[in-house]
């Protein structure tokens, strides 16, 4: 499948483009169906909290979560969490996504793009680009949210502050407003007060680790995408125990299929008895 390889200037967001329900509908059932292909035309500071927040480890707690906002109808709440732990950026990234980055001027999710990133680090600003894969869970949450919310433009924010929306003003969510969202939820479910804004991106990379098997390919690869300048201080900040370290190992047993092998087909009883 193609891969989007350029980054949409906002400039050339549609501004007065509406979203529309009906396409994005029948465009999801075709791309489920695999009667049509994702799009993959040229698309176009962080809290204090990242040390004392934690990753949601268990897949049952995303689960409860995710099900809890939407009995709520917290549409946007939920697409904010779904997006933050799939997508694993920054929160001053993730706050200024707009629809225009995941769905196209014909209302198909398009199957990737490009996002400027930036980071503060030793009062210098840095950028780069970074690829973003929009996986099905996205697709949903982001669908479930259009569903539910009438008159989103392709150029809105996707995550609106609430206290303007009355105003028809198209600003952002605040990064506190997302950290009062995650201590929040975390209070209501009982899972303690290590909730924050950072456990989206800590979950994100929490679980690539943990399908991985513990790579260390993919720990490098998290190293790099997360600018940390040794692999030990990415698992730290994914919360990546020595326990579910030496874990890993014990699972891993490399070439124990080959000593199986020879054991069953008794060729080392061969060997023996040629000696």
């Amino acid at each position: 499948m193609a891969k989007v390889i350029q980054f949409i200037p906002r400039s050339e967001t549609p501004e007065d483009k509406s979203i529309d329900m009906v396409a994005i509908r029948s465009n999801v059932r075709k791309l489920k169906a695999g009667l049509i292909s994702p799009a993959t035309e040229d698309t176009s500071y962080e809290l204090a909290a990242e040390h004392t927040s934690e990753p949601i480890k268990d897949m049952d707690d995303i689960i409860r979560i995710s099900r809890y906002l939407i009995e709520n109808k917290r549409y946007r709440d939920n697409m904010l969490f779904i997006v933050g732990i799939n997508f694993g950026l920054r929160v001053s990234d993730l706050r200024v996504l707009r629809f225009s980055h995941l769905i196209n001027d014909e209302c198909v999710f398009r199957d990737n793009f490009a996002i400027l990133e930036k980071k503060t680090k030793n009062t210098r600003k840095h950028q780069r680009n970074r690829y973003i894969t929009i996986n099905t869970a996205v697709i949903e949450a982001v669908t479930l949210y259009l569903e539910n919310t009438p008159d989103v433009k392709l150029s809105d924010y996707m995550f609106r502050s609430e206290s303007n929306r009355g105003s028809g003003e198209n600003q952002p969510i605040h990064r506190n407003s997302i950290d009062r969202i995650m201590k929040g939820i975390a209070k209501d479910l009982g899972l303690g007060n290590k909730m924050a804004t950072h456990s989206l991106r800590k979950t994100f990379a929490y679980h690539q680790m943990v399908m991985s098997g513990n790579d260390p390919r993919k720990l490098l690869l998290l190293q790099k995408m997360f600018g940390h300048s040794t692999a030990a201080q990415t698992l730290d900040y994914i919360g990546i125990t020595g326990e579910e370290i030496e874990e890993a190992y014990r699972k891993l047993n490399l070439g124990s299929e080959t000593h199986n092998y020879l054991v069953d087909s008794n060729l080392i009883e061969k060997e023996f008895t040629a000696g």
